[in-house]
């Protein structure tokens, strides 16, 4: 061995040793995986599907893959290196650029404001939002028209891949980011790596590392990611080496979509969740006191749950539900009630959450109403709407709140869907089993169809053979795969992403005594539930179940209220002083200040939500923090251009229109909160 070699040799693993340190202290288990790695490959348990070769020509290394005898970087590395840190600009090329649609439009639509405690349509409050977004697009006219522009900063990064990773430190100095996500599904490629660049150099910054992780670790830390400073997920940039890398877009965009402020946006938060709410606490509606019902509920101690969505695999399963209908104790939602009362299944709980004012001819229409057995409980959300509500039997009518409770320390639950949503009231019972149907989450994966046939649901036909462009992302069209529950991969959407990572979140705080069975062939697999076959689920060992539902009313009756409490009432007046004291103030000097610059007035608006936490005011903070979510990325992607000009104009301008909705996002909400003190 030449001299020379001695010398890259022993820089290869003075880096190595300098990485293990470095991996040690940032990522402990990553480090013992590479540490176990390497004792395989020293001790000739594991043989190496990959060895580091330096190229003498270009003067730097290659990795040569033994199996299919090839060079991964073709023996070029210096010209692959250089090609992919060239791509790095200061633009909007090469990067995920994530802005609500709203800052698109150019006119306002035509929508009484002054009704805006009325509206019954969803459209109606998508109207408000977007005329609301408008207001800034209008006034820095900019409705991302020209969204080809150069940035000032880079604050979020992605690698894909990392192949030796010797363009990561020059990426790393170019951009400067904030947060490093590093990507890799091969752990023996990534060690290599380690012999090659110096990551320490990403220890000063946020740095998450996922390699060759399984699925939901995976998920996770992209999701860290994501959560990190998500106020600046408008503009994500990626480098990507080609190699080892499927599958992680359809995962991170996935996982963008399920964070959007649009899903459920501060306007319908406001007018429809807490506006409809503080109406129906002055109505004499029953509603659950759920965290009363977790502690007390001991009737599901011998009777199992058979839980029925209005997925594909309903389909599948009628028949046998049918002949085994006495053996559960039966729940389902408003899209699937139909179905079941059509082939004569009885039903003992019908879950509707959606505010939508369409449902009531579209799944509570007179005619099918007219057919629900007195003896079936209705669980409605709090935000239903009323047309709907006043069809039902008010003795079997019970409300649940939804989100943020009015009820101190009652136990609520948001979601996406109804279905996980259901799923989470459900476990408050204290079951012992429940078995699911219907809760598929994913595609008929031969039709491509989200629901089962004639479901109460807008039905969907996704082509399944369509080449995904991942140019454009549309939430509810953009096919994805996820594992499935019995197949290893399905096909789903962005939407029904979103529940099945809602639907773990909630299966994880189950109780331990809780089985949750999954009965879907070709659904997804939700992390915390048992996999099983229909045809073994031994209904032979379980008895006819006698009814509970007069038991299970009047339990219900006991343990609900009819108007909020008087320390919840207390609560609201106490918040209502704070709101007009304190964050009115901090209003008014936002707007007698004049700000020179856009972060200037940036640090200043954030004092707003800290305060509203301070106050402990958790229903409005909500609205805050989605209307920040919706307006702080925009503007922060405006003011982060290196051609700005006229910016304390602009910023004039701005202040002007946050104060404006601010202010009327808080008098509408004390408005809401005087019904019901």
């Amino acid at each position: 061995m030449t001299e020379a070699q001695i010398q890259l040799q022993n820089a290869l693993t003075t880096t190595f040793l300098a990485n293990l340190v470095f991996l040690s202290e940032y990522d402990n288990e990553l480090y013992h995986r590479v540490e176990q790695l390497s004792m395989m490959i020293e001790n000739g348990t594991y043989k190496e599907k990959y060895a580091l070769e330096f190229v003498l020509e270009s003067g730097d290394f290659d990795i040569y893959d033994i199996i299919n005898n090839k060079y991964l970087y073709n023996k070029n590395p210096k010209k692959m290196n250089d090609e992919i840190v060239k791509k790095i600009e200061f633009n909007e090329k090469n990067s995920i650029f994530n802005l609500p649609e709203y800052f698109l439009f150019k006119n306002q639509v035509e929508i009484d404001i002054n009704n805006r405690f009325n509206h019954e349509k969803i459209s109606e409050s998508i109207s408000l939002t977007s005329n609301n977004m408008w207001e800034y697009a209008n006034a820095l006219n900019d409705f991302l028209e020209k969204n080809k522009k150069g940035v000032k900063k880079i604050k979020k990064f992605i690698f894909l891949g990392t192949l030796l990773g010797r363009h990561i430190p020059r990426i790393a100095k170019k951009v400067d980011a904030k947060v490093y996500l590093i990507l890799e599904r091969n752990l023996e490629i990534f060690r290599l790596s380690l012999f090659t660049v110096d990551y320490t150099i990403l220890a000063n910054k946020g740095a998450i590392f996922s390699i060759m992780d399984n699925v939901l670790e995976e998920e996770n830390k992209i999701s860290n990611f994501i959560n990190y400073e998500n106020l600046e997920n408008y503009l994500i940039k990626i480098s990507s080496t080609g190699i080892n890398i499927d599958g992680y877009i359809d995962n991170i965009l996935s996982i963008l979509q399920s964070a959007r402020p649009t899903a459920y946006d501060y306007i319908r938060m406001l007018y429809i969740h807490i506006n409809r709410s503080t109406k129906v606490f002055n109505n004499g509606y029953k509603t659950l006191l759920l965290n009363q019902i977790s502690e007390k509920s001991k009737l599901f101690k011998d009777v199992p749950i058979l839980y029925i969505a209005a997925g594909p695999s309903l389909d599948e399963n009628l028949e046998w539900i049918k002949v085994n209908q006495n053996k559960f104790f039966i729940v389902t939602i408003g899209a699937a009630y139909k179905k079941l009362l059509l082939n004569n299944i009885k039903i003992d709980m019908i879950s509707t959450i959606d505010e939508s004012d369409i449902l009531e001819k579209l799944q509570f229409d007179n005619e099918s109403v007219a057919k629900i057995s007195n003896d079936t409980i209705i669980l409605a959300s709090v935000m239903t709407n009323e047309k709907i509500l006043k069809k039902f039997n008010e003795k079997k009518l019970f409300l649940f709140e939804i989100f943020t409770p009015f009820h101190l320390n009652n136990i609520v639950y948001d979601g996406f869907s109804v279905g996980e949503i259901t799923l989470a009231l459900l476990m408050n019972f204290n079951p012992k089993k429940i078995y699911l149907i219907g809760l598929d989450l994913a595609l008929n994966q031969t039709t491509g169809e989200s629901h089962s046939k004639a479901s109460g649901s807008n039905v969907q036909v996704l082509n399944l053979e369509k080449k995904q462009n991942r140019d454009i992302f549309i939430v509810d069209e953009s096919l994805i795969k996820v594992k499935g529950n019995f197949k290893k991969e399905v096909f789903t959407t962005s939407l029904f992403y979103s529940s099945i990572k809602s639907a773990e979140l909630k299966i994880s705080r189950k109780n331990k005594n809780l089985s949750i069975y999954n009965l879907s062939t070709n659904g997804a697999y939700f992390q915390g539930t048992i996999s099983k076959k229909i045809k073994d689920v031994k209904v032979e060992n379980l008895n006819n179940v006698k009814s509970i539902n007069e038991d299970l009313t009047k339990f219900l009756q006991q343990n609900s209220f009819k108007e909020i409490s008087k320390e919840s009432k207390k609560h609201f007046r106490k918040e209502i002083l704070f709101l007009n004291k304190e964050i009115k103030e901090i209003l008014n000097d936002i707007k007698g200040e004049t700000f020179k610059s856009y972060n200037e007035f940036y640090e200043k608006i954030f004092i707003i939500p800290t305060k509203i936490v301070e106050g402990r005011i958790p229903l409005l903070y909500q609205i805050i923090s989605n209307y920040f979510q919706m307006v702080v990325p925009y503007l922060s992607y405006h003011f982060n251009d290196i051609k700005i000009k006229n910016e304390k104009n602009k910023v004039k301008k701005i202040k002007e229109v946050f104060v404006k909705q601010i202010e009327k996002v808080i008098d509408d909400y004390i408005l809401c909160l005087e019904r019901v003190i």
